[in-house]
């Protein structure tokens, strides 16, 4: 036991006697080098940051200096049309020659755009056919632009452009040094004449002068900097020098004293913990070992006599934590994860699987005035009861984002009738909306519709992401068909592609066939309403009532367009003809295309609006001449309001 201790004493003491002498040693030969090295790279660094702020302060100053000028020039346009409106005659034909004779007119047109440094540019006016009516120089008053196409072409370009619509944008022209310069330019049509207003500038003016001052600021700094640094360099040798060898000293010998009592500290109590260790290894978890030495050898030891504790701790946290990652991923994921270590590791295979894509229409709408505690009842009330059925039937959850759901069948673990599964699961949650909808009612919250795609097909799948944050998901084009599936399907459908179609064909009932043109697939896509699935499943979605009952009255609407849920715009006048539970028959003014996402806002007698709003989608389109339209719309969201004046109108209110 001493001649062990003896020799970790010796051991620590020559080792740092040795480390003393090194250091004293070497920092007599390291450190002017240090010094050198710590000047170079301070004036390196400081060059390089300054360097860096300047060209991010130059670029940030033309940005924002560019934006300012974009927004002087286009407010100098805009004002000179607003101007002309009122000051031009409505209607032509038009005397060039009188109107340049109109110093009111002159003054209006023909600006001068000015920036602290003097001007950068002007206003001018001319017709849609090139034809220049005023101008800086009265000498080029009366020619047609396009006679310098072949000198100018870009700024050609950007004027040719501007006889049909109201544009702006750069190009490049020469000054009267002949140098290149960045010019911006603004042309907007005067409403109800055939003249354009333009706004030309050197843009570069408004920013160049500030980025001159910024660099010359910048190189002084520099220098200064420089000049500093040097002058210190002397002191800071001497201060680096003695403060290195003292502390190196001092530390030594620190060092060498402590490593005498930490050697004599740890021998007795490293032998217990080395034999504890090995009783533990056979499986005896209540050994205990001295909790004597040291501090941190106690330390030690009592967290060694813990161990046993510890390990009956971990065994049953491992299973909390197995049970709680399963509410975040499936149990199948959670298992093979914990299972296999080759399941960690990033990548995927290909497998047919068949991917199921849910979604609420109107959600965003429905819940624009709910306070935010009652969207989260209200949304966790429905995805409950989802989750609960796509477990039910093995799907691997995949995301949930907002209303929508993303799920597969398939994997990890090889299932033969997924696309039966997928399905018959798709059915059960749609059929499941009438519960949830029980319940929303005796609640007051709003009536809900989801729409179902389901597709079959190819992907990868497998762990995505990186070794700090990885999914296990699935990724190809099939994916993409059934968010495309989904989006074509109105409240109450489950549509399936083709592909699941041939593999369930035997076991289900279809309604309607639709032919959908799709982003990126070539041809129509054929999709099923699927209606109900025989078999192990038997389940059955309640029909609907689709018989549309004409009006005895019209019923006026304004009738919206919706693009990614943002209302795009409006039609003319429109009203509803024929009406029933699920849909209605539109007729409108103007234009609408078969599958987009549309919004009815009632109207009562004097064309003002009643509350409540009716979502759907338009199913079909035909022409009634005279730009009249009739479209077929299928109901994806009705809210209560809305719903009450329907019943009316059908008679059942």
């Amino acid at each position: 036991m001493k001649i062990r201790s003896l020799s970790i004493r010796t051991y620590l003491v020559f080792s740092y006697l040795t480390l003393i002498l090194l250091l004293i040693v070497g920092m007599a030969v390291v450190e002017d080098y240090a010094t050198d090295v710590l000047l170079a790279r301070s004036m390196e660094t400081s060059e390089s940051a300054l360097k860096e702020a300047t060209a991010e302060n130059v670029k940030a100053t033309e940005e924002i200096l560019t934006a300012v000028g974009e927004y002087i020039i286009r407010d100098k346009a805009q004002d000179a049309v607003r101007e002309l409106i009122y000051v031009l005659p409505k209607k032509g034909p038009y005397n060039y020659p009188q109107l340049r004779r109109d110093p009111k007119l002159r003054k209006i047109t023909v600006q001068t755009i000015q920036t602290p440094r003097g001007p950068v540019g002007y206003t001018d006016l001319y017709d849609t056919k090139g034809e220049i009516i005023f101008h800086p120089d009265r000498g080029v008053e009366g020619q047609n632009q396009l006679v310098f196409r072949s000198h100018h072409p870009d700024a050609m370009a950007l004027l040719e452009r501007s006889f049909t619509e109201d544009v702006s944008g750069y190009y490049t022209s020469k000054d009267e040094k002949q140098q290149d310069r960045k010019r911006f330019a603004v042309r907007l049509h005067v409403p109800g004449t055939p003249f354009i207003v333009g706004a030309v500038v050197n843009i570069d003016e408004f920013f160049l002068p500030t980025q001159n001052r910024l660099k010359a600021f910048s190189e002084e700094i520099a220098a200064r900097t420089g000049q500093v640094l040097r002058e210190q360099e002397k002191a800071i040798d001497r201060q680096v020098r003695n403060g290195v060898i003292i502390a190196g000293l001092g530390l030594g010998l620190i060092g060498c004293l402590g490593g005498l009592w930490f050697a004599a500290a740890i021998s007795r109590p490293l032998r217990h913990l080395r034999d504890g260790v090995r009783q533990v290894g056979e499986g005896n978890f209540t050994v205990a070992v001295p909790e004597k030495g040291a501090k941190e050898i106690v330390h030690l030891a009592h967290s060694f006599n813990q161990l046993g504790d510890q390990l009956t701790d971990y065994i049953a946290k491992r299973d909390f934590i197995r049970d709680t990652f399963g509410r975040y991923v499936t149990q199948e994921v959670v298992r093979k994860l914990l299972e296999s270590k080759e399941a960690l590791e990033m990548g995927g295979e290909t497998r047919e699987v068949s991917i199921i894509m849910s979604d609420l229409r109107g959600f965003t709408a429905l819940t624009a005035d709910m306070a935010p505690e009652e969207v989260i009842t209200f949304l966790n009330r429905y995805l409950g009861k989802m989750i609960e059925i796509l477990l039910d039937y093995r799907a691997i959850i995949d995301e949930i984002v907002g209303d929508g759901i993303l799920a597969f069948f398939g994997a990890p673990e090889p299932l033969e009738d997924h696309p039966v599964r997928a399905v018959a699961c798709a059915l059960e949650m749609q059929a499941a909306m009438d519960e949830i909808n029980f319940l929303n009612e005796a609640d007051g919250l709003p009536h809900l519709e989801m729409g179902i795609g389901v597709n079959t097909g190819s992907v990868v799948v497998g762990n995505i992401g990186s070794e700090k944050r990885t999914k296990y998901s699935v990724i190809g084009s099939p994916v993409n068909f059934t968010a495309r599936a989904e989006s074509s399907s109105v409240g109450g459908q489950v549509l399936i592609s083709a592909s699941t179609y041939e593999q369930v064909k035997d076991l289900i009932e279809v309604g309607e066939v639709l032919k959908v043109e799709m982003k990126g697939v070539p041809g129509a896509a054929t999709l099923y309403d699927v209606q109900a699935i025989r078999g192990p499943y038997n389940i059955k979605l309640k029909e609907r009532s689709e018989t549309l009952i004409p009006l005895k009255e019209k019923l006026n609407i304004q009738l919206c367009r919706i693009h990614e849920k943002i209302i795009t715009g409006a039609t003319g006048a429109a009203w509803i003809t024929h009406l029933s539970e699920i849909g209605a028959t539109v007729a409108y003014e103007g234009e609408l295309g078969q599958w987009e996402d549309v919004r009815l806002h009632l109207l009562d007698e004097n064309l003002a609006e009643i509350p409540g709003k009716i979502y759907g989608k338009v199913i079909s389109v035909k022409p009634l001449g005279d730009n009249l339209h009739e479209a077929a719309i299928r109901f994806t969201s009705i809210s209560r309001e809305a719903h009450r004046v329907m019943k009316q109108s059908l008679g059942r209110g």
